[in-house]
Order: structure tokens, then C-alpha cells, then sequence
């Protein structure tokens, strides 16, 4: 995959990959799979209560709630590793004696009672180097997963899998639609070629055994246990798969090829799950991508999570440190945040929130202990000497 620079500076994905966070998601993984069933059965349970106050904007706002309820329950695992990481900043001084004591000696005994007696020093006082990852570690398996959720949302909301169903079965009564020029030109540009090679494999095998035109759900199910994944438009929870996908220009384009008689029930359905699926002026199952207004997003995850780091290392923050430990702390500030935008660009909007509220909650946090130890004030970009 390239990535190649444009006069505006911005680091680009290759079009296949823009083009890939569009496409309708394969099955889950062994390890993803898992990891959206339980966090989907979670998200349904506060969607639904989110709903009952105002179907508006609700995708949204429920992502925001299971943010913060994850947050509050992970900070206890963070004020810990706050602590720990200050009690390491004060062994700085003893661990640096120790490593004076043996030297840069290779041999592999001094090494092993070098490392010993560091372990021993951290032990003692109730530290953790380790304790930094934890928070990272654990709140990555739920970007994964809410990536996979907010890609088929319908699998895992059953509101908006009822909702889905409805419309899909709707555009089915719709004489010729499915086989309309838009339709179909839909469908060879968001069915990865995968599961259009499956779709081929089923179908001769239902024409094979006489189950083309009228077959039961079992025995459709029979067949696509043997073939794997496959998307048929004539299947109302197939066609839910697809049209999940369209944004308002694809629909347009379908609106052109249905008749009057059934246009504003159709138009009504998709309103209806638009409205809930947007949130602030987005919609959160969609890719930001570089373009405005959709570059707000990226440019968002970078700054909060600026900020939130750079709290982070004011509240840590060693005089002792050496010249390379400051680079790799500047590096992890700078850097990381703008690696985090370009990695999220063509991940769907309510990743980003979840990013967002995620680095804002954090963020709050930090400055409130901050403020409480007395820490003083100081710019990444100010000498030590400075602040107030």
C-alpha cells in the first residue's frame, strides 16, 4: 500500500484502501468475532435506553455514554499506573546508581545482578514499569471490535436490524430494482470479490440441486454453510449487508429507478435511519476521509490526543531525564498523535468518537490530578526552567 505526499501535506492511504473501508465487512475473525458480540450486546443494551429518550442522533450519543462508562470504569487501572509511573520517576536517581555500580559490563552474570537488584529497588518501593501498557492494551481490543460493530451495526443493534430488514424487504417488492443499472452497479463496487466468488459457487450449486428460484431458508442455509460467506440481493438479510453501506449520493441514485407508488415509504425508512445514524453532522458509520468536512475528525483525534499526552507527560515529567529519553518523549508526543489521525481516516466516524471522548475524558482526568499535586505549568516547548 503507498503512501505518498499531496501540496497539502496530508499523508494519503493508497485508493484501494479508501475504497476498502467503503466495501461491505466480511465475517469477523476468531479474535475480533468474539470481541463484537460482547461489546455488541453492550452497546445494544444502552442504545435502546438512548432511544427510548430520543431516536435522534442516538447511535451517537450511545457511543459516547459506553466511552465514558469504560473510562470510569478503566480509571481506577490508570490512577494506579499514574502512581507507578511517579514512583519510577523518583527511583530514577537509585536505579542510575545501580547501573554506575556494574557498569557497561557485557558479561552476562554482571548483567543478570544488575537487573536483579533494579527489580529488587522497583519491588520494594511497589512499582511497575509495566503498568503503562495495561490501559492501551485493554482499550484496544474494543477498537477493534467497535470498528467491526460500526461497520454492520445492524448485526448487533436489533432496532436498527429490524429497521434494516424492513427497508431491504421494501426495496425487494420494488419491481425490477434490484437488477437496476444503479443497484447493480453498487454491488460490484461494495461486494469484495470474495463473496461475489462465493455468490457464483452458491448459485450453481442451488441451480444444481433445483433450488434457484424456490428453496427454503434451510436449505439456503445448507448451501451457504458449504460455500462460506455470500450476499444475495433477493435476501432481505443479505441486502441489509449492502445497503448499510450507502451513503445519501447511492441512494439518490436509487431513487431515480423506483416508482412513485413506493418512493416515499422507502425514502421515509432511510430518513428515519439516517437520523439516527448521524450525529453533530456525520454519519458515524461512514469514513471521515480527507476531504472537508470529514477532515475535521482526524484533525480532532490528533489535538485531543495531543493534549491528553502531553498532560500525561507534565504530570510525569523527569529533569533527570536523559537526551534520549526526551527525544522518544517529544517523539510519542508529536508523532503519535498524527499517526493515530492517518491510521483512523478510513475507520468509520463512531470509532473516532469513541477515540475522542476517550482521549477528552482522559485529558479532564489528568488535569484535575494535575492541579491537585501542585505540578507546575509548563508548554512542551518551554525550557525546564520556565512555567508557572
Amino acid at each position: 500500500m503507498t503512501l505518498f505526499l499531496r501540496e497539502d501535506f496530508l499523508f494519503l492511504f493508497d485508493l484501494t484502501f479508501a475504497i476498502a473501508a467503503r466495501q461491505v465487512e466480511g465475517q469477523p475473525g476468531m479474535i475480533v468475532g468474539p470481541i463484537a458480540q460482547v461489546f455488541g450486546f453492550l452497546i445494544d443494551l444502552l442504545f435502546n435506553l438512548v432511544y427510548s429518550i430520543g431516536p435522534a442522533h442516538s447511535l451517537g450519543i450511545t457511543i459516547i455514554l459506553m466511552t465514558i462508562i469504560f473510562r470510569g470504569l478503566m480509571f481506577p487501572l490508570h490512577l494506579k499506573q499514574q502512581k507507578s509511573m511517579m514512583k519510577m520517576r523518583e527511583l530514577q536517581p537509585e536505579l542510575a546508581k545501580i547501573k554506575e555500580k556494574y557498569g557497561n559490563s557485557k558479561d552476562p552474570e554482571i548483567m543478570r545482578k544488575s537487573q536483579a537488584e533494579q527489580s529488587a529497588l522497583i519491588a520494594k518501593h511497589g512499582a511497575n514499569p509495566l503498568t503503562g501498557c495495561l490501559p492501551m492494551l485493554i482499550q484496544m481490543p474494543l477498537f477493534f471490535g467497535l470498528n467491526f460493530i460500526m461497520r454492520q451495526t445492524f448485526l448487533y443493534i436489533n432496532r436498527l436490524s429490524d429497521m434494516y430488514y424492513n427497508l431491504s424487504a421494501a426495496l425487494i417488492r420494488v419491481p425490477g430494482l434490484i437488477h437496476s443499472p444503479p443497484m447493480q452497479a453498487l454491488s460490484d463496487e461494495l461486494i469484495p470479490s470474495s463473496i461475489n466468488e462465493n455468490n457464483i459457487a452458491a448459485g450453481q450449486m442451488l441451480a444444481e440441486r433445483g433450488l434457484w428460484y424456490e428453496r427454503t431458508a434451510e436449505q439456503l442455509s445448507a448451501v451457504i454453510a458449504e460455500v462460506g460467506d455470500v450476499l444475495f440481493l433477493g435476501v432481505p438479510e443479505h441486502l441489509s449487508r449492502l445497503i448499510s453501506r450507502f451513503n445519501m449520493e447511492d441512494w439518490n441514485s436509487i431513487y431515480a429507478y423506483i416508482p412513485d407508488a413506493y418512493l416515499p415509504e422507502i425514502q421515509a425508512m432511510v430518513n428515519d435511519l439516517m437520523q439516527i445514524e448521524t450525529f453533530l453532522g456525520f454519519r458515524v458509520v461512514e469514513s471521515g476521509g480527507w476531504n472537508w468536512p470529514g477532515i475535521i475528525i482526524p484533525i480532532l483525534i490528533a489535538v485531543t490526543m495531543f493534549a491528553s499526552s502531553w498532560i500525561m507527560q507534565l504530570r510525569n515529567y523527569d529533569p533527570n531525564a536523559n537526551d534520549q529519553a526526551k527525544m522518544m518523549q517529544k517523539i510519542m508526543l508529536f508523532v503519535m498523535p498524527v499517526m493515530m489521525a492517518v491510521f483512523t481516516v478510513n475507520f468509520p466516524i463512531g470509532v473516532a468518537i469513541f477515540w475522542i471522548t476517550g482521549s477528552t475524558f482522559q485529558l479532564v482526568t489528568d488535569l484535575i490530578m494535575l492541579k491537585r499535586s501542585g505540578t507546575k505549568f509548563r508548554l512542551p516547548f518551554m525550557k525546564e526552567s520556565e512555567g508557572k
